[in-house]
């Protein structure tokens, strides 16, 4: 399985500098929640919001967010951002459901987000 670190090496950063757009990332606080009202979507991470110009843009900080990351480089390609998106989220998806199996037996929730914490700032690398 691939690491959310080469994926983002392999698709985000071969961008050039002048395709890509870095955002400063919210901590994450709780549960992170995309919320679409009539300015548009938006990024809620406790009491921390944060303006997207899209849904595919908030999904994409979102993965990051949740990870732990302060700072992504952002594709500034819709279109692009689409195409890469669907996977990343997977790449996610397998990656939180293989962490949670290995947490189980760990009944301490601060004990398992440290855990967490720690696993994904070595699988991003």
């Amino acid at each position: 399985m691939k690491k959310i670190g080469e994926f983002y090496k392999e698709k985000v950063l071969i961008l050039s500098v002048n395709q890509l757009k870095s955002v400063e990332l919210p901590d994450k606080n709780g549960k992170v929640n995309i919320v679409k009202d009539l300015f548009g979507w938006k990024l809620i991470s406790g009491k921390n919001i944060m303006e997207c110009s899209s849904e595919e843009e908030a999904r994409y900080l979102k993965v990051f967010i949740e990870i732990g990351l302060k700072n992504v480089m952002l594709p500034k390609d819709h279109k692009y951002l689409m195409a890469i998106l669907q996977d990343l989220e997977k790449l996610k998806l397998k990656t939180d459901e293989i962490i949670e199996s290995y947490l189980q037996t760990v009944f301490d929730e601060s004990i398992k987000e440290k855990v967490r914490n720690e696993v994904y700032m070595e699988i991003v690398k």
